[in-house]
């Protein structure tokens, strides 16, 4: 294991067992308890509370389906987007660490959160994409989160989040309307669908992934890093957008 990436990611803010931990996720893509053990040579019930610290802050998930509890890191950009003062040499080292999560091969990547902090961290993430396409209803995340959405609101309207080439369908609720109209007022491009069904899984697309989140008692967040998936929703986001009504 590279001694200079745990260093690096010890001064990004992980302890020296988190930072061993992510790396061996990241060089095998997908690993269980044992498998991290071999790796970094922790004991098994030190990587259970390392693993149980590295999900409460969205940098690992538990891989869904599995027999055996398997996990996998989360995306290096994470970590980026939170780093102040060791900015610069994170994101100078970031390409060799995405290039770590590659090597097992072209198989789709899929994370899974079930922390709100980790989602709405990750929501906070999304809206430093240049480009997405997003199927939500803006007024139950209102409703769920009235705070913390009011403040995403705000940072749009100031210009923290620039959602450049964003598109937003939503329901024709008065809330989801009310908000797209706020959203549109800053030149983003906002549609409704009437009846859309759109009041529990909200969906995200950019890049080359895909995230469903489940906004409810039990929130949830799957993020599938897979360019063939992305590139299929986003030709049926296509279709849905050309039989949206337009706010203004």
């Amino acid at each position: 294991m590279d001694e200079g990436l745990v260093k690096l990611l010890a001064e990004a803010g992980l302890s020296d067992k988190e930072s061993r931990v992510y790396l061996a996720l990241l060089e095998t893509g997908q690993a269980t308890v044992n498998r991290i053990a071999q790796i970094t040579k922790l004991k098994r019930p030190i990587i259970y509370v390392t693993l149980e610290s590295l999900e409460k802050i969205g940098y690992a998930s538990k891989v869904p389906n599995k027999t055996v509890s398997t996990y996998s890191a989360g995306d290096p950009a994470v970590i980026s987007a939170q780093l102040s003062t060791t900015s610069k040499h994170f994101l100078e080292m970031l390409p060799y660490l995405q290039t770590l999560g590659m090597r097992t091969g072209k198989r789709p990547k899929i994370s899974f959160y079930d922390a709100e902090e980790a989602i709405w961290r990750i929501f906070k993430e999304q809206s430093h994409e240049s480009d997405a396409s997003v199927v939500t209803s803006y007024g139950r995340i209102y409703h769920h989160f009235p705070k913390l959405t009011e403040e995403w609101l705000k940072s749009c309207e100031r210009g923290i989040y620039k959602l450049k080439n964003w598109r937003h369908i939503i329901t024709d609720e008065p809330k989801d309307i009310e908000i797209g109209k706020r959203l549109a007022a800053i030149g983003q491009k906002v549609k409704s669908i009437h009846g859309a069904n759109t009041r529990v899984v909200d969906m995200v697309i950019h890049d080359n992934k895909v995230s469903i989140t489940l906004i409810d008692k039990e929130p949830f967040i799957n993020i599938i890093e897979s360019e063939a998936l992305a590139l299929s929703m986003r030709e049926i986001f296509d279709i849905v957008w050309k039989a949206g009504k337009w706010v203004h």
